[in-house]
């Protein structure tokens, strides 16, 4: 029996418990599956909270973590159109990307963007894909709309920030150290940038915007933060939501369950109709697995004014996959700006 390097939740704890060890190689396929055989893995904030415990889409226990990755199909089925054997991908699944080989449905797959290295390509499902069904299905943007983006200095913020400024969009976000906020306006041009640790956003986009308040906001954050993101929103405007990062708790713990519950985002039906704005929410993976068909005329705008822009994605820092614990560590000390990346093989592919 062939194996592989894989990192398996076994239980949920703190990131130091992250350990790669040896486990079966994927060998039999059905018809409409593939083998691919990774070179990177992105790292996304669910893989944080599945190791928690506290993200509701992961699979039962034991399983491989990882979300997202590239690499190249190295076994196809009989059923499989539209890919052959030798090509790169981008892979966005359920779980299984924290190893050197991962199985899945072909409609799991996405060609891989050809202007982009096989490292850059891991930053694209959880983080572009995700950006442009926030931007063009969600919020349907229009040029010349202002847009809020909490978070804004993390890989899903930049993205959004990026593509945000392509199609034309006055962009504003919110980050917590002083490196990120003269990232943001440096490297990725943003019209205002906002530490929310030492400044009131909602002051900030009050006077920006002369008190109409913004089209858009993008939130991942939760609790207070969303409330305060409602209050900033301009008549007809849009939140979109694609997580709660603020969200924590310990099953041991029953007043961190009750701080949870109460980081939960909530709408006021009666308010939204009166003031007339929409929270609207999405989750990639729902899509990937029950609507693939809506992703692929959106994949396609995405490459093409990534092309048209010379659109890249900042990668923060990549680990090897031995230390995954280090990268998770990472990203929930919020020392991140951009995409933390596992390399796998980094022969793969080349």
């Amino acid at each position: 029996m062939a194996l592989m390097r894989a990192v398996v939740l076994e239980k949920t704890g703190s990131a130091k418990m992250l350990k790669t060890k040896m486990i079966p190689r994927p060998e039999y396929i059905d018809e409409e599956q593939v083998i691919v055989k990774m070179a990177y893995a992105g790292i996304n904030y669910a893989d944080i909270l599945s190791r928690k415990g506290m993200y509701s889409w992961a699979p039962k226990r034991p399983f491989t973590l990882g979300l997202e990755g590239t690499g190249v199909i190295v076994k196809k089925g009989e059923k499989v159109e539209g890919f052959d054997i030798g090509d790169r991908v981008i892979v966005g699944t359920q779980s299984g990307t924290y190893a050197e080989y991962v199985k899945v449905h072909y409609s799991r797959i996405f060609p891989a963007f050809p202007n982009y290295s096989l490292k850059e390509n891991a930053a694209v499902a959880g983080s572009y894909m995700t950006a442009m069904v926030a931007l063009r299905e969600m919020g349907r943007v229009r040029e010349g709309e202002t847009i809020l983006v909490q978070a804004a200095a993390g890989a899903l913020g930049i993205s959004t920030c990026q593509l945000a400024k392509a199609m034309g969009l006055k962009v504003a976000g919110t980050a917590s150290r002083a490196e990120k906020i003269d990232f943001l306006r440096e490297k990725i041009g943003i019209d205002l940038a906002i530490n929310y640790t030492t400044q009131d956003f909602v002051q900030e986009i009050k006077e920006w915007t002369r008190g109409k308040g913004v089209n858009i906001v993008l939130e991942s954050v939760g609790g207070k933060v969303f409330q305060d993101s409602l209050r900033v929103l301009a008549p007809t405007g849009r939140i979109v939501l694609v997580g709660a990062t603020s969200i924590s708790y310990s099953k041991k713990n029953p007043l961190s369950l009750f701080r949870a519950w109460k980081q939960i985002p909530r709408v006021n039906l009666l308010k939204a109709i009166r003031r007339s704005y929409g929270v609207l929410g999405f989750h990639l993976g729902w899509l990937l697995t029950n609507s693939r068909e809506i992703l692929t005329p959106i994949i396609e705008d995405l490459q093409k004014i990534i092309v048209e822009h010379d659109i890249h994605p900042v990668i923060d820092t990549v680990y090897p996959l031995e230390q995954a614990s280090s990268a998770h560590q990472r990203i929930e000390s919020r020392r991140n700006i951009g995409k933390v990346i596992l390399a796998i093989d980094e022969s793969v592919g080349s």
